[in-house]
């Protein structure tokens, strides 16, 4: 039987969410399913058959909208209070760890030192400040350390509204940010780093994109461009993008689905809930799955993906 591994989860840890309402004035809401006690997530996990669930901090725990030091606290907070609770379920609840692009040399010692602590992917935005960094080269020493362990990065939009055009909207433009916006970041994100040649340089780099891709794999035709190689070879973007991206499907219903898995091909397609993310229940995350003609033929595709992705 297929080993079904969850890439989008999320849990927003009280104590953290507490200290960002303390430092931003504004306290993160904590979805409804969430709890500390993370062996009920087990039990629905069961309940749902699913094997192996990578947790990430909540999106509001975004600790690159603080300043440099207190981005640094909220970073090395939220991946110890993740470490304390998936420590019980090692088995079963894995460990994707966050980082701070206002500190890259922390950051690599912070990837380390969650490594060692049987965490298995990074937590990566795509920007800071409202500024790229992925292609710059502050971020050299961040991809070595990613490559060197041969890590997968999972890439998650971050939702924030930078622009002042957008508080005069309801909500501050809440709503624009994260349905447009954020989906924005992350395609601008894997194109730069795809033009600005940070594969030819690290190969090792694998990258799971939350939520279905957002708008990814509808342009992934417009990808005609050709990036020139180190030794004058040239490949098409999309070639490069379905050698080193694979989306997860949280949020797919099966027509949708389908239609990810015809375009980025099987190989390049995880599974992912999206759990305590505001979707809903566990079982909810299932509903793409269950609803294919053949959901087990999609479980076991996407195992031997992630068995791929985490060296299992």
């Amino acid at each position: 039987m297929a080993t079904l591994i969850d890439w989008h989860a999320h849990h927003t840890a009280p104590e953290v969410a507490e200290r960002i309402g303390q430092l931003t004035g504004k306290k993160p809401k904590i979805d409804d399913y969430d709890s500390p006690e993370l062996a009920q997530r087990v039990k629905d996990m069961d309940a749902c058959g699913i094997d192996l669930q990578l947790i990430c901090q909540g999106a509001g725990i975004y600790a690159d909208q603080l300043s440099g030091a207190q981005a640094l606290e909220i970073m090395h907070h939220s991946n110890d209070v993740l470490a304390q609770r998936i420590a019980p379920h090692k088995d079963r609840l894995g460990g994707i760890a966050a980082i701070s692009l206002k500190n890259i040399p922390e950051s690599v010692s912070e990837i380390d030192r969650m490594a060692k602590q049987g965490f298995r992917a990074i937590l990566m935005y795509p920007h800071v400040d409202g500024e790229m960094l992925v292609d710059t080269p502050a971020m050299e020493p961040l991809y070595a350390k990613i490559n060197e362990l041969k890590m997968p990065i999972f890439l998650h939009g971050a939702g924030t509204a930078q622009s002042d055009s957008l508080k005069k909207l309801e909500d501050g433009g809440a709503g624009v940010a994260y349905a447009v916006l954020s989906d924005g970041e992350v395609a601008e994100c894997c194109l730069r780093m795809i033009a600005s040649g940070v594969f030819d340089r690290y190969p090792n780099l694998q990258i799971v994109i939350r939520s279905s891709g957002g708008g990814l794999p509808l342009l992934l035709h417009r990808f005609y461009w050709k990036h020139k190689g180190p030794q004058g070879e040239q490949k098409k973007y999309s070639e490069i993008f379905l050698e080193h991206f694979q989306i997860d499907c949280a949020g797919s219903d099966p027509t949708t689905l389908q239609f990810l898995i015809h375009k980025m091909g099987e190989k390049n397609v995880v599974f992912g809930s999206d759990f305590c993310g505001g979707l809903g229940p566990l079982s909810r995350g299932l509903n793409g799955v269950n609803g294919l003609a053949d959901p087990n033929h999609f479980k076991n595709f996407t195992a031997k993906n992630s068995t791929r992705l985490l060296h299992l």
